[in-house]
């Protein structure tokens, strides 16, 4: 089996082997400066994109958090307003004779006396105190009783003291006569009401 023999002297020949010379030439560069750079830089486009995807999905959790956050703070803003509300900084005694006689008028006891009592300072709020005197039936004191736990704000009621009413044998009468409820005792008590402290004082 003979050997390959290529005439180089044979014009096809050696137009074969210049243009397959060309082609290999022509494909090794354009493999080397083209193809190999393309590949490159795909990869590095792939790995950037890959990378800002990454990036955006930690944004995009970030951004549910801070959402989140957003609706905590609100809410710890509200929270924190009703705090205020119920611990004020300064008790506003017309708030606190508006609430009482509200609800005085509403259960139908006859007040009496609704006096400031001073206040004394604790380690992180402070004690406002109120003597009150009513004329009331029992049913009337306890409703009143119901409608003072029901403050939007804390109460305390102290030295509670009952004693018959000096006008019972008139209030019964009218009771009886007109059909309302009447006045049986004289009813004495402390309201405290609590404001925070300022913060440094």
């Amino acid at each position: 089996m003979g050997g390959l023999n290529i005439d180089l002297k044979d014009k096809k020949t050696l137009y074969a082997f210049i243009m397959t010379l060309v082609i290999l030439v022509a494909g090794y560069t354009v493999y080397t400066y083209v193809w190999v750079p393309f590949d490159e830089e795909r990869k590095g486009l792939e790995s950037r994109l890959e990378s800002a995807t990454n990036e955006l999905k930690k944004i995009e959790s970030k951004r549910h958090r801070v959402a989140e956050l957003e609706m905590q703070l609100a809410q710890a803003e509200k929270d924190f307003q009703k705090l205020k509300e119920m611990f004020p900084e300064e008790e506003k005694v017309p708030l606190r004779l508006q609430d009482l006689y509200s609800v005085l008028r509403s259960s139908g006891v006859q007040i009496q006396k609704f006096n400031p009592e001073g206040r004394s300072e604790r380690e992180h709020y402070i004690e406002n105190r109120y003597s009150i005197a009513v004329n009331s039936g029992y049913h009337m004191l306890g409703y009143l009783f119901a409608e003072i736990a029901n403050f939007n704000y804390p109460t305390a009621i102290t030295n509670l003291r009952l004693s018959r009413y000096s006008g019972i044998a008139a209030e019964v009468q009218k009771a009886e006569s007109h059909g309302w409820t009447p006045i049986t005792m004289s009813v004495n008590f402390n309201l405290t009401t609590y404001t925070s402290k300022k913060v440094g004082k």
